[in-house]
C-alpha cells in the first residue's frame, strides 16, 4: 500500500501526521511525506528597486522551510509510529492543489492524506480549501483529517471508533472492503450505517396516494438497508478470523437524507473516522446531483476517508 502524507508544518498537517502513525499499516506499506513549496506572486511597488536575489533569497527561506515540515513530521511519525514501515519524504514545487494532486498520481498513491484548517463555511467560500480540492479531484482514496478537539485524552490510546457508511452500491462495497483489508488498532469498534432516504411528498394536486404508501416504503428501505448492513458486517466478521482482537461490530438503519444521518451519527457515537465510498460524478452532473461524500469531508466534526479505486 502506498500512503502520500502531505504536511504544510501547522498543527492541522501535525495531527494527519499523528493520525497516519497510530495506524497499524498492512506490511510492506510505504509512507511518502511532502511538502509543497509555492512562491508568492511577487509585489511591484512603484519603481522601488529589489536586490537581484531578492527572490532567489525568498525562494530559499521557503524550500528551506518546507524540508524542516518534512523532517519534523518525519520525526513525529517516527516517534507516534507503532509499526516499522518504509518512510520517505520529499518537497516538491507549486500551487499546493496541483502539486500534491500530481505527486500522488505521479507516485501511484493509494491512499492520500491531509488534514483540514477546519475554515467555516464562509471562509471555505472564499478561501478555498487544500483539502477540499484534494477530496474532489484525487483519483485515490483522501482522508481527511481533523484535529482532535481532545488531543489529551488521545494520548496513548490506540482503539478507533470507525463509521462506515454504505448502501448497496460498488462504490460503498469498496469502502466495505478497505475497512476488511485493513489492519486496525487492537480494541476498534467500527459501526455500519446505511440511510433509508425517502421520496419527497408530491403535492395533493398532483396524484392521491393510499394512505399507507410512505409506510411500505419506508418499510421496502429498511428491509434494503438492513440487508447491505448485515451482509456488510458479514464480510468484516470472516475478515475477524485473521486479526488477534477481532473488530467489535454494530449496525443501523436510520431513515433520513444520508448526509445528515451520517455526520449526526458520527457526532452522536463519538466517531474517530468516517469510512465511505465515492460515486465520483465530476462536472455539471455533480453539481446537479450534489456529493454525500463531499458534505460529509466538509461538514463532519471527526475524520474522513474517501474510499475510491485508483485510476490507470
Amino acid at each position: 500500500m502506498k500512503v502520500l502524507l502531505a504536511v504544510d508544518g501547522s498543527p492541522f498537517s501535525l495531527a494527519a501526521v499523528d493520525e497516519a502513525a497510530r495506524m497499524p499499516w498492512p506490511k510492506g506499506t510505504e509512507v511518502k511525506i511532502i511538502s509543497a513549496v509555492e512562491m508568492p506572486t511577487p509585489v511591484v511597488v512603484g519603481t522601488l528597486p529589489m536586490p537581484d536575489n531578492y527572490y532567489a533569497e525568498w525562494e530559499k527561506a521557503l524550500d528551506d522551510q518546507a524540508v524542516a515540515n518534512t523532517a519534523r513530521a518525519v520525526a513525529r511519525f517516527y516517534a507516534n509510529g507503532g509499526t516499522e514501515i518504509s518512510v520517505a519524504a520529499t518537497t516538491i514545487k507549486g500551487d499546493p492543489k496541483m502539486a500534491i494532486l500530481e505527486e500522488a498520481e505521479h507516485w501511484g498513491a493509494d491512499l492520500l492524506i491531509v488534514g483540514t484548517h477546519g475554515y467555516n463555511a464562509f471562509e471555505r467560500f472564499w478561501l478555498g480549501s487544500v483539502s477540499r480540492a484534494i477530496a474532489s479531484h484525487a483519483h485515490c482514496s483522501v482522508q481527511i483529517v481533523r484535529q482532535a478537539k481532545n488531543a489529551d485524552q488521545l494520548n496513548g490510546q490506540k482503539a478507533m471508533r470507525v463509521l462506515l457508511a454504505v448502501d448497496g452500491s460498488d462504490c460503498g462495497n469498496l469502502a466495505v472492503d478497505e475497512i476488511a483489508e485493513r489492519p486496525w488498532p487492537a480494541g476498534s469498534e467500527v459501526c455500519v450505517l446505511s440511510a433509508i432516504h425517502l421520496p419527497m411528498t408530491p403535492t395533493p394536486e398532483t396524484w392521491v396516494l393510499p394512505d399507507n404508501y410512505y409506510a411500505q416504503v419506508e418499510k421496502d428501505g429498511r428491509i434494503y438497508a438492513e440487508e447491505v448492513t448485515g451482509k456488510a458486517i458479514a464480510q468484516l466478521k470472516e475478515s475477524n478470523g485473521w486479526r488477534q482482537v477481532p473488530l467489535t461490530l454494530t449496525g443501523k438503519a436510520i431513515v433520513g437524507h444520508a448526509e445528515e444521518v451520517i455526520i449526526n451519527t458520527a457526532k452522536e457515537w463519538n466517531a474517530d473516522l468516517i469510512v465511505l465510498g465515492s460515486h465520483g460524478y465530476r462536472g455539471f452532473r455533480k453539481f446537479l446531483l450534489g456529493s454525500v461524500s463531499q458534505a460529509v469531508a466538509s461538514h463532519a466534526n471527526c475524520s474522513v476517508e474517501i474510499v475510491r479505486r485508483r485510476k490507470g
